[in-house]
C-alpha cells in the first residue's frame, strides 16, 4: 500500500499566493539535506540548526520496512526512513532518538499523580514511563504487579532510544494490551500459588524464574499460531505443556535446570521422538512442537 500526499493548490485562491513559494523552498531544502546526509556529506550549512531537533521527530512512527519517498520517479527523488533518521541524529549529535513503537515488558509501578509508571523490559532493564491521558491509568493498574510474575504486556508507545537502540524512557503510552491470552496468563498465576507438597505431601513448588521461562516459550508458540496447550505442574517443580490428538500427542516439559524436553509420540505405531533444548533456544523448540502438531494434529 503506497499512499500519495500532495499539496493542494487552487488558482482562484490568492490568500497565500505571496507565501506559496515557502513550501516549495522548504521541501527542496529538506530533500537536499537528506541527499547530502545519505551521500556522506553531512548536514548542509543552509539547514537551520535550531530546526534539526524538530525535524528529527518527523517519521518516528515509521516501521523498519517503511519509508517516505519525496518526488517519486523524478530526478530529485529522495527516500526517508528510520535508518536515515538515525543518520540525522548522529550528524546532529542528538543523543536521544524518538520513535513510536511496540514494547514488551511488565508494569511494576504506577504513580497516577505524577503521570509516571515503572516498566521492566523483556531484557530485565527497568525504565521510567510517562502518560499524558488519565484514561490509561486503569489499564496500567490492571496489569500492575511488583513481582516478577507481572503479566507481560505490549505497549504502543512514544519512546526514547539511544543511538545504539537501547530504550532510555517511555514518553507516552498510546495503548496497552496483554501479550498472552487471559486464560494462558491466569493458568500461570494458578501455578505460581502451588506450594511445596501440593501433590499429597510431595511435589515441589514452581519457581517464578521457571514460570518466566514458560511465559517466554508460550509467547513464541503464540507467535507461531500454535493452539493453547494443557498446562500442568510437574512433581519436580517443572511445567508440562501438552497437545493431545487422536493420532498422537506432543509434550513439552520445562525443567528447573533450564532445560526443555520435547516429545512427539505416535499412538498408531508407538514410535516417538525426543529432543532436549536449552529454554532460550525458542526457535528450535517452536519448530519441533509445530512439526509434531502438523504430524499428529486432528
Amino acid at each position: 500500500m503506497v499512499p500519495i500526499l500532495e499539496r493542494a493548490t487552487n488558482e482562484t485562491d490568492t490568500l497565500f499566493d505571496e507565501d506559496s513559494g515557502i513550501f516549495d523552498e522548504a521541501r527542496i531544502l529538506i530533500q537536499d539535506t537528506l541527499r547530502s546526509i545519505q551521500s556522506g556529506s553531512g548536514i548542509p550549512r543552509t539547514f537551520p540548526p535550531h530546526a534539526l531537533r524538530e525535524f528529527s521527530r518527523f517519521g518516528r512512527s515509521l516501521q523498519d520496512d517503511e519509508s517516505i519517498v519525496f518526488d517519486s520517479g523524478s530526478p530529485s527523488e529522495v527516500i526517508y526512513s528510520q535508518s536515515v533518521r538515525r543518520l540525522i541524529h548522529e550528524k546532529a549529535r542528538l543523543e536521544r532518538f524518538e520513535i513510536e513503537t511496540l514494547i514488551a515488558g511488565q508494569v511494576i509501578g504506577v504513580n497516577a499523580e505524577k503521570g509516571t509508571f515503572d516498566f521492566r523490559l523483556s531484557s530485565g532493564k527497568q525504565v521510567l514511563g510517562r502518560f499524558s491521558s488519565d484514561d490509561i491509568v486503569v489499564d496500567l493498574k490492571q496489569y500492575l504487579d511488583r513481582s516478577t510474575m507481572a503479566p507481560t504486556v505490549s505497549v504502543n508507545a512514544v519512546a526514547i532510544q539511544s543511538l545504539d537502540g537501547d530504550y532510555i524512557e517511555i514518553q507516552d503510552i498510546l495503548s496497552i494490551e496483554p501479550v498472552l491470552p487471559p486464560e494462558w496468563s491466569e493458568r500461570l498465576l494458578t501455578l505460581q500459588n502451588f506450594e511445596n507438597g501440593w501433590l499429597d505431601g510431595i511435589g515441589k513448588e514452581v519457581s517464578r524464574k521457571l514460570l518466566r521461562q514458560v511465559e517466554s516459550i508460550l509467547l513464541e508458540l503464540l507467535d507461531a499460531q500454535v493452539e493453547r496447550p494443557y498446562i500442568y505442574p510437574t512433581e519436580e517443580g517443572g511445567v508440562q505443556l501438552e497437545w493431545p490428538f487422536t493420532r498422537g500427542e506432543v509434550t513439552l516439559v520445562i525443567l528447573p535446570e533450564e532445560k526443555v524436553d520435547v516429545y512427539a509420540f505416535s499412538k498408531e505405531d508407538d514410535t516417538d521422538s525426543i529432543k532436549t533444548f536449552h529454554w532460550r533456544n525458542l526457535e528450535s523448540i517452536t519448530e519441533f512442537v509445530t512439526g509434531g502438531i502438523t504430524q499428529y494434529g486432528d
